[in-house]
């Protein structure tokens, strides 16, 4: 079976998505270079939506809608499925970060996976461990270890990370010779030719970016999504290029109140002195 054909349509809207996009071109006996022609695709790429690999954006919905006259489905299954809690989102989140040809990442609650020492790792995991959310902590090291490497080592060329921290992000998760070694660490990775790294310090705020992390990811073919990351394990994909494209602007507003790279090092080795 195919990937389209083993998709669960009851497993989340996005899936229903895809599946309702496959039937109603099969019902009406069409190619699927005959649909991408509707909403401005190749045959792959209608190929991806009805495998749920790609997500249909508002333009396309709304084509599809006015050329089959569904009555709107598409449309508004995308606008409910935007927002509810999509239960794939940590594989296709992954699936990104090993994509993209360039990365926007913004944190202020903690360092995040791609500048993590091994140490830093297992305390956060360890709490996870404590609250019943991790189950084996040096398992969960290895794996977080491996994806760090795909992303930030990735061959044979790696993304270009732009990161951005807020400076509440550096406080401590360990003892101090944790925290010593993490702030050398973060330094390190900064110097990397195809790493910017900035904090904006705690007397920027109020700045847009205190309301929660994000990614934002220009992937293959120019296509741009991003990642809205919350509490309690949830996050939310955003897949439509206009939207996404409002995450990077987050970016560059909170990036205009940040360090430069030379005062962000400064600043870093400072707190590993004083660890």
């Amino acid at each position: 079976m195919t990937a389209a054909e083993n998709l669960d349509p009851d497993e989340s809207l996005w899936n229903a998505i895809a599946f309702h996009l496959r039937y109603e071109r099969q019902k009406r006996g069409m190619s699927q270079t005959e649909v991408g022609a509707i909403i401005g695709v190749n045959k792959h790429g209608v190929s991806n939506a009805e495998a749920g690999r790609n997500k249909l954006t508002r333009i396309q919905a709304d084509r599809l809608d006015k050329s089959w006259d569904t009555g709107g489905l598409f449309v508004r299954l995308r606008r409910f499925a935007r927002l509810s809690h999509n239960p794939d989102w940590p594989a296709q989140v992954d699936r990104y970060k090993r994509e993209a040809d360039q990365v926007k990442i913004f944190h202020n609650g903690y360092v995040p996976i791609p500048f993590q020492t091994e140490d830093y790792a297992r305390g956060l995991l360890a709490a996870g461990h404590a609250a019943g959310l991790v189950e084996d902590v040096e398992s969960a090291v290895v794996r977080r270890m491996n994806h760090q490497a795909a992303v930030l080592e990735r061959r044979p060329r790696p993304p270009l990370i732009w990161a951005v921290l807020d400076e509440s992000a550096l406080r401590p998760m360990g003892e101090s010779a944790v925290m010593k070694a993490q702030f050398e660490h973060i330094v390190e990775c900064s110097r990397l030719p195809h790493v910017s790294l900035r904090v904006v310090p705690l007397a920027a705020a109020p700045h847009v970016g205190i309301d929660g992390w994000f990614w934002f990811f220009e992937l293959p073919g120019r296509r741009l999504a991003a990642f809205a990351g919350t509490t309690l394990d949830v996050g939310r994909v955003i897949d439509d290029p206009a939207e996404a494209t409002s995450v990077a602007i987050r970016f560059d507003r909170i990036a205009a109140r940040a360090l430069n790279e030379d005062q962000t090092r400064d600043l870093l080795m400072g707190m590993a002195e004083h660890s």
